[in-house]
């Protein structure tokens, strides 16, 4: 049985780089579930520069990440209104003190 694994045709990154005005970087997942990098770069300062963009690119996503599951956490943690309304406090009666 022959393995057909997927390639990224070179055609497409060509096409891509064509649009690219200096660069690219695209991550990929493979057949098996690992991520890939495909990159080009017209020189080293557009490499920089990418590189600089993808890093507080990442940076600001995992940010949002850290706050969504915060917030997730802290509704998760409150109960919800009407059951503190079914909470009862103890009668406050006299005659049980001494």
């Amino acid at each position: 049985m022959k393995n057909n694994k997927f390639v990224f045709p070179k055609q497409i990154l060509d096409q891509i780089n064509e649009c690219s005005n200096g660069g690219f970087i695209l991550f990929t997942l493979n057949d098996e579930g690992l991520p890939e990098v495909h990159s080009d770069f017209d020189n080293p300062i557009h490499a920089m520069a990418l590189q600089y963009y993808v890093n507080n690119w990442s940076k600001a996503v995992e940010m949002l990440n850290t706050e969504a599951t915060t917030s997730s956490l802290e509704l998760q943690e409150m109960p919800p209104p009407d059951e503190e309304s079914e909470i009862e406090e103890p009668e406050d009666n006299d005659e049980d003190c001494i």
